[in-house]
């Protein structure tokens, strides 16, 4: 079985993982796990790891999706792995949940992804303040988790 996000839709099952409507969610969720991972591991070896972590996740976020998105072809095991679409523009536009043009993009839909994709920083940033206020912003803070 596939390790992904199932999503019942009555008989149908849709398999969703990266795309427009999870990889904000992916993002933030990244963000706190740098920030945990700087805090607990590598404070020690360098002061600059969170920021070579966060550019990190995002050029690997800006690789995958965009290349999804511009459905060349080195990527084209990623979305039939994942979901079932007709094409990687299909899947990051639809997810697999809806049913807007993918073919011919020009325009209104084109403008809203390329906003998409400049917001990715915002949704990393959004999970590194919440792995601030969750584990600390120093590796001796603990955050709310350690009020648990």
């Amino acid at each position: 079985m596939l390790h992904d996000v199932e999503v019942f839709y009555g008989s149908d099952t849709i398999l969703v993982d990266m795309s427009f409507l999870v990889d904000p969610l992916l993002l933030v969720v990244c963000g706190a796990l740098i920030v945990w991972l700087h805090n607990r591991l590598l404070h020690r070896v360098t002061q600059h790891a969170k920021a070579f972590l966060a550019a990190f996740t995002l050029i690997m976020f800006w690789l995958v999706a965009g290349s999804m998105y511009l459905n060349l072809s080195w990527f084209d095991w990623v979305w039939q792995w994942i979901g079932q679409a007709a094409s990687g523009r299909d899947f990051m536009i639809n997810s697999g949940l809806f049913n807007f043009e993918y073919v011919n993009t020009a325009g209104l839909i084109d403008t809203i992804a390329l906003i998409l994709f400049l917001l990715y920083p915002v949704w990393l940033y959004c999970g590194i303040f919440l792995g601030y206020f969750l584990f600390g912003c120093h590796e001796r803070q603990t955050g709310m988790v350690g009020l648990l």
